[in-house]
């Protein structure tokens, strides 16, 4: 059987922020809760296009995750190209949980991915249980219903302190090309000591409300940004670039776009993007 290591994860950032911004994001409450930002990046990948449908993730206060909080949920599923989250962190949403001690993330997933090899070939490929080790951390395990989760064993404390980041690393998957369809069966991972998170761009989707001379609006999981492109904006608009002040003539009402920007959409409603490109309605059907 033969075997590809594909450097194709993805880490969930997980910030508790201690400050209210302009009330995007928040902080601990009276309730012992706290708000919770999701992200997800990579580092590296050998794939130009890795498509997963991600249905919830969840922090564990047992080995088991019978007892769990949601970070996020999602019934028709968010779907997610793991091999355009390198030098970025994806922003997915900001919830309130309760205060506390977390010994796992729970990643839950759709059976079905798609991955391009280098070629441009789309595969369509399976996550498939490793049985004959149904309890070892960072394999993945599958429900009846089509769906399939991983666990990332480990004690998380998100709320040690005002601002405490707990990165979650996907860092490789294994694959076995030599099925049809590909069957992955391994995602390692690695926590990040908030030492090593970097500076680096966010990223969010966006569905466009409404567009103006120099900036648009729209919306994402609910909250409402006003997008601003400047001279050193780079827009890629159905596979063609624009800069600057091109780009605001190609975005019209209803378009799917993926804002990266040096804000945090957690955190403000007001983002100055540095880049935009244009995606399929679906990854912004939330």
């Amino acid at each position: 059987m033969r075997k590809v290591w594909m450097l194709a994860g993805f880490c969930a950032l997980i910030f508790s922020c201690g400050g209210g911004g302009d009330g995007v994001g928040g902080g601990s409450s009276s309730s012992g809760t706290s708000s919770v930002s999701l992200y997800f990046t990579d580092d590296a990948s050998m794939y130009p296009e890795i498509l997963v449908k991600v249905y919830e993730v969840n922090l564990c206060s047992d080995h088991a995750c019978q007892q769990k909080v949601s970070l996020f949920t999602s019934q028709q599923g968010l779907q997610v190209d793991l091999a355009k989250l390198k030098d970025v962190y994806h922003y997915i949403n900001t919830t309130n949980i309760p205060q506390g001690t977390y010994n796992r993330l729970e990643v839950v997933m759709d059976k079905n991915l798609t991955i391009t090899d280098q070629s441009g070939q789309q595969h369509q490929a399976i996550f498939v249980p490793m049985q004959e080790k149904p309890n070892k951390p960072n394999t993945v395990q599958c429900t009846t219903d089509g769906k399939c989760y991983i666990r990332f064993n480990g004690a998380v404390q998100p709320f040690a302190t005002g601002r405490l980041v707990v990165d979650f690393v996907l860092k490789e998957f294994e694959v076995n090309a030599s099925t049809d369809p590909w069957q992955v069966t391994e995602v390692k991972m690695k926590p990040l000591t908030p030492q090593s998170v970097q500076d680096k761009d966010r990223e969010v989707y966006i569905k466009v409300q409404s567009v103006g001379t120099n900036s648009f609006t729209g919306t994402w999981m609910g909250k409402t940004y006003t997008v601003y492109i400047t001279q050193n904006t780079t827009c890629e608009i159905n596979d063609v670039k624009y800069y600057g002040s091109g780009c605001i003539n190609q975005i019209t009402q209803g378009m799917c776009l993926e804002v990266k920007s040096q804000e945090d959409p957690a955190t403000s409603n007001v983002l100055n993007a540095v880049k935009i490109e244009s995606e399929k309605q679906a990854k912004c059907k939330m």
